[in-house]
């Protein structure tokens, strides 16, 4: 960091100092996309993420289930915050770009057909850092971001780190110069067909902890070839943050002028996120291509492990980093095995820990991470909510 300054796309010591003056203030979340709970945000959700699972999209199989009713996914969550109109509100170094890095979920409570969302967030870190991206000319930013019922009951948590770094040093230093797209036969295509095609959800097929064991392996999905409908279907689902349309685009660029960029060709002023589907606007950052949402890759990692864990089972604690970029035309292959398995010393809850990886076509880990999840015990009951535990940090 050489300014001392605040300016327009720098990160300066003055930027710091104003951001890091919010620590620990809460704010509410006012615009979430998805506040109600209902068959319509739930599928939509699920459509976003090729999400089939029955317990989420089936009412008839949901009433049978031991919720009693259709539950949401963990991936729409994402829809109530990040998918907010309000999340980025005041967050400091304009026109300093935020790279979503990384999530780390702790889930309380079943989201049940019919419920309400709200959410608060606040600044939990705010700290100059360093990486091959931009060099010194960066900074780690962690929002802390609770979720509650209608009932006020914490259903969720979420730490939510962002890198903000400089872009014109982003794009000096070109890290992803040497990437080239993708291209595929179409027998490449096929094999991947036919891996989708087998990813199915263990449903009511109990998984019991007394017979899982350290080293099973979870099954595998694959996303990809990433597509730009890919990209659509998850704002279609999730919202988006900067994407407008009429007044509401002419009001919040006249409230905000910073927020958008105009088109090298047509001159038209266009939003920053732009970044995800615009090649021209993904150079500005040194990017060889557009490239998915850091939120979509986490909600991946949400259908990789609630496919494996059945109906009575429980995801509990998900942590994943986003590692370098998904860019259109990539596929990935998340796979992972239990790694280690306990019971909780103050509830009895049978935990299991999976470590899990994902990796491109490159032989590139983009989304290492770690879950915890409860599982029924044998000759025990159901589980019950909320559920806390140990998660051996």
């Amino acid at each position: 960091m050489t300014n001392t300054t605040s300016s327009y796309g720098s990160i300066t010591e003055a930027g710091i100092e104003q951001l890091r003056s919010r620590i620990g203030i809460i704010y509410p979340i006012e615009e979430p996309y998805i506040r109600y709970v209902n068959r319509d945000s739930i599928l939509h959700v699920c459509r976003a993420i090729g999400d089939q699972n029955p317990l989420y999209v089936d009412s008839e199989y949901a009433r049978r289930s031991l919720h009693g009713r259709l539950i949401a996914p963990p991936a729409l969550f994402y829809g109530v915050a990040w998918g907010s109109w309000d999340l980025r509100r005041g967050e400091g170094l304009a026109g300093v770009h935020g790279l979503h890095s990384g999530d780390h979920w702790w889930y309380f409570r079943p989201v049940l057909d019919g419920d309400e969302l709200h959410a608060t967030k606040k600044l939990i870190k705010a700290d100059p850092m360093s990486g091959r991206l931009a060099g010194s000319a960066m900074l780690m930013q962690v929002r802390e971001i609770d979720y509650f019922n209608q009932r006020d009951q914490l259903v969720a948590r979420q730490h939510m780190p962002v890198i903000r770094a400089e872009r014109e040093e982003s794009k000096k230093r070109g890290r992803y110069a040497d990437v080239r797209p993708a291209t595929y036969t179409l027998d490449e295509i096929a094999r991947i067909d036919d891996e989708l095609a087998g990813e199915t959800a263990r449903g009511s097929n109990i998984r019991y902890w007394d017979d899982t064991t350290v080293g099973d392996k979870v099954p595998p999905i694959v996303k990809g070839p990433l597509t730009l409908p890919d990209l659509m279907t998850w704002l279609q689902g999730i919202g988006s943050p900067h994407l407008r349309s009429g007044r509401y685009w002419l009001d919040y660029r006249r409230a905000h002028p910073k927020v958008a960029v105009l088109d090298p060709i047509s001159g038209i002023p266009q939003a920053v996120e732009r970044v995800h589907w615009d090649p021209f606007m993904a150079a500005e950052i040194g990017m060889p291509s557009a490239y998915d949402y850091g939120s979509q890759r986490g909600a991946y990692a949400t259908y990789f492990m609630t496919n494996w864990i059945g109906d009575d089972g429980w995801l509990v604690e998900l942590e994943c980093q986003y590692r370098g970029m998904f860019f259109l035309g990539d596929v990935m292959r998340t796979q992972g095995a239990v790694s280690s398995k306990w019971l909780d010393d103050s509830t009895g809850l049978g935990l299991i820990e999976v470590d899990f990886h994902s990796v491109n076509q490159r032989g590139e880990d983009i989304m290492p991470g770690r879950a915890v999840v409860a599982l029924a015990r044998r000759n025990s009951g159901p589980l019950t909510f909320p559920v806390k535990s140990d998660s051996r940090e």
